[in-house]
């Protein structure tokens, strides 16, 4: 048990401080990406980056989502690896094939000049994709980290080379987010010698119909996430207009980085519970990690609630006050959809992709629904308040789906240790005594210690051993 605890640190680490480094380098150099660029630019090239998001599962059928979970049981079997890789690799030049023919009939009846822009940039997507997860499949984790790194460190610096050099533009930021892609295909691809496990004679319509039969239930749970994220804004921009949605996206930002984080986390995760749910002991192991993990992340989340009173007025203009009221919402929602991850990775290892989609699509449909049925009538408040009923209804239904499958339970004492904790930072949020504001801090704070002093003494283990080699 601590061997595997200590590889899934480790593999977070990797994760983390190579999109660390990204999220950071990219942050600040915002101010000169908002200086150079038109609103109106900067806004068509976030809108054609998130039709590429849109439109890649739809193309690659999420077959890279498929090859890390077939990839990860073919450790140490060169010649099955080179069956999956190949098979995948060959559907996706299929698809890429197809999916630039029909474009290219696209241009010829619509002459949209940006259409090439999203030509290629989906194929590159689709194959650096492939070849990410790719070596998230065979342990390359490292090399995960680097290409991600590399990828970033890319576009900031063409981005630094196109807009403030050479005066491009709107296109300028186009060209590096495309050069950027090109960067990872060819690292990736050198540094997993990937040639070595392709071949024309390994393609295999076995492993096509087990990849598919896997990923094909992926594509509407990718499209429900992707509505999850922009129905939201949709709704507030046409009722109540952009000058609220600019208020939601600002405190958004605060439940974004905290759900980042927990995606590095995730990738680790999710391969630690395919590698180990087998195991003699593998149904206690993740029982008592996802209660340690869970933990780890109320007091995150509560501890982020509890800085907000102090933190928000002197990160956020006062025009933007307003978005102070929805902060501590939106976080309890992310914190829902941390625990909808946890139990995520137990479908992932036991291939019940259909599962994932379906409470995906649901929770889609109940954060549409419930976000239109209530902004005439509690204005801002009902785009969070949706968003925080959808992530908590996807969480209580795979808390009980789940043990259809393994017994993974949260620990009673844990659930009304975390709703009694909330009940008390949100009084004093809204409130805004900043005397007990000051408490709720402070009693956060020793909370967490007290509840995760094992994963903390573990990892400050491991980072005074490294520090010692």
């Amino acid at each position: 048990s601590e061997q595997r605890n200590k590889q899934l640190i480790k593999n977070t680490a990797i994760l983390t401080i190579g999109k660390i480094c990204t999220q950071f380098i990219s942050f600040f150099l915002l101010p000169l990406y908002t200086s150079i660029l038109m609103p109106g630019d900067y806004g068509t090239v976030d809108l054609l980056s998130t039709y590429v998001s849109l439109l890649l599962p739809l193309v690659n059928w999420q077959l890279d989502q498929g090859i890390f979970r077939f990839l990860i049981e073919t450790r140490n079997d060169e010649e099955r690896e080179k069956i999956v890789i190949s098979t995948a690799f060959f559907t996706n030049l299929l698809q890429a094939v197809a999916y630039i023919l029909i474009f290219l009939l696209i241009y010829i009846i619509w002459n949209y000049e940006y259409l090439w822009f999203l030509t290629i940039n989906v194929v590159l997507n689709i194959f650096s994709a492939l070849l990410m997860q790719t070596a998230r499949g065979i342990g390359r984790m490292t090399d995960y980290a680097i290409s991600s790194f590399l990828s970033a460190v890319g576009t900031v610096s063409l981005n630094v080379l196109f807009l403030v050099a050479l005066h491009l533009g709107m296109k300028g930021m186009m060209y590096s987010l495309i050069c950027a892609q090109i960067i990872t295909v060819l690292y990736l691809s050198i540094r997993l010698n990937i040639i070595h496990y392709i071949s024309l004679k390994c393609y295999s319509k076995q492993c096509f119909k087990e990849l598919i039969s896997y990923s094909a239930p992926l594509i509407p749970n990718s499209l429900s996430w992707w509505v999850m994220g922009g129905s939201d804004r949709t709704v507030i921009s046409a009722v109540l207009g952009t000058y609220f949605n600019g208020l939601y996206s600002v405190a958004n930002k605060f439940s974004t980085i905290f759900i980042t984080f927990y995606n590095f986390f995730n990738m680790s995760w999710t391969e630690t519970v395919t590698l180990h749910i087998y195991d003699a002991d593998g149904e206690q192991y993740l029982k008592a990690t996802i209660n340690s993990l869970f933990s780890l992340f109320v007091s995150l989340c509560i501890g982020f609630i509890a800085c907000m009173p102090f933190v928000y007025p002197i990160f956020i203009n006062q025009q933007y006050a307003d978005g102070y009221y929805q902060v501590p919402i939106l976080m309890l929602a992310v914190l829902c959809q941390v625990l909808v991850g946890l139990y995520s990775a137990i479908y992932v290892a036991k291939k019940k992709s259909k599962e994932i989609a379906k409470t995906s699509i649901m929770s889609a449909i109940i954060n549409l629904v419930v976000n239109v049925a209530l902004i005439h009538w509690i204005g801002l408040y009902a785009a969070s308040f949706s968003t925080f009923v959808a992530y908590a209804s996807m969480a209580v239904y795979r808390y009980h789906d789940i043990k259809k499958y393994i017994d993974a339970r949260l620990d009673k004492k844990l659930i009304l240790k975390t709703i009694i904790l909330s009940a008390f930072v949100l009084f004093t949020y809204y409130l805004r005594q900043p005397i007990l504001q000051c408490v709720a801090l402070i009693i956060t704070v020793i909370d967490a210690v007290l509840s995760n002093k094992k994963i903390l003494l573990s990892a400050l283990q491991m980072a005074i051993q490294k520090m010692k080699h």
